[in-house]
């Protein structure tokens, strides 16, 4: 099985645009929780494993051959279809050989059925049994089932691989908590039991970070509260529900709203961000490796 360490995005990145997604890929723990094993293609090829992705498109849901029937599928492939469609599915133009990866034929079939009726108006003819056309399908079905979103190559979804997040180190992690966290929040107060919580370490990563569990929902401005000053000195308060250059439109304590026409600025419009106390947290404690992000998520997986 094959096991990454990817490339980690920056904490400010991941504050500002959502949600914090896998951050690194290591070998899993006792106790970790694990993708089950997928089932790879002969060749290095690649396959998505028995039962694929759920929902989405049929390349993604359509249960893959055993590996022996992709290995003779491979084999047969390369004998009696890669001189005229390439030997990577892509197609031959100086040949007319048509790209079979992007073939509506070969991603709507389901067994071989699409593939067979093709292959008997084939010019020139070839002739096969059916065993051996289904298993050529097979074999095309399993490198399809690794493409990536909108028809890209065979090998953006990576297979065979174990995500674990708790990379950090726990000890580490509460030295960090104790510098960049702890003049808010404390293990014995608002955090205790969050491990328990929140017992997927994906999820818990994306709580703390973003101060709440608010990845995934962006951050825009809808919904903020601010202040705007009239130029009379008058401050109105109200929960923001647009503010761009021309109009800040609020909505008030009692339910309705009000629009308030602005010009280069004026009236002023003081927003209460309410991530601002984490954004500022994730700018101060960001590091080249997420290091510290890592180490507390660690330390907080603990916590129990």
């Amino acid at each position: 099985m094959e096991i990454r360490k990817l490339a980690v995005g920056s904490i400010v990145a991941m504050l500002l645009g959502g949600a914090v997604h896998v951050m690194a890929q290591a070998p899993a723990q006792q106790g970790d929780e694990q993708t089950p094993p997928t089932t790879a293609a002969p060749g290095g090829r690649g396959g998505r494993g028995t039962g694929g992705r759920r929902g989405g498109f049929p390349q993604y849901t359509r249960p893959l051959a055993p590996q022996d029937v992709l290995a003779r599928g491979s084999a047969l492939y390369d004998a009696q279809c890669a001189s005229c469609h390439a030997s990577d599915l892509r197609g031959d133009l100086e040949k007319k050989g048509p790209n079979l990866l992007q073939s509506a034929v070969t991603m709507m079939d389901k067994q071989g059925e699409g593939v067979a009726a093709t292959v008997a108006k084939h010019s020139p003819p070839i002739n096969l049994p059916d065993s051996d056309t289904s298993a050529i399908a097979e074999y095309i079905h399993s490198i399809q089932a690794t493409m990536g979103g909108q028809g890209s190559p065979p090998g953006r979804n990576p297979v065979g691989l174990t995500y674990n997040i708790l990379v950090g180190d726990a000890s580490d992690g509460e030295t960090a908590f104790t510098r960049f966290c702890s003049n808010c929040h404390s293990v014995t107060g608002d955090l205790k039991g969050i491990a328990t919580k929140y017992s997927d370490p994906r999820i818990l990563q994306n709580t703390w970070v973003t101060g709440g569990g608010r990845a995934g929902r962006g951050f825009g401005i809808s919904g903020m509260q601010a202040i705007v000053t009239m130029p009379d000195g008058e401050k109105i308060e109200g929960s923001l529900v647009r503010n761009d250059d021309f109009l800040v439109i609020l909505r008030l304590a009692d339910g309705t709203r009000t629009s308030i026409p602005r010009d280069n600025g004026v009236p002023k419009v003081d927003v209460k961000d309410p991530q601002q106390d984490h954004k500022n947290m994730a700018r101060l404690m960001d590091d080249p490796d997420d290091k510290n992000m890592h180490d507390i998520t660690a330390y907080l997986a603990t916590i129990k």
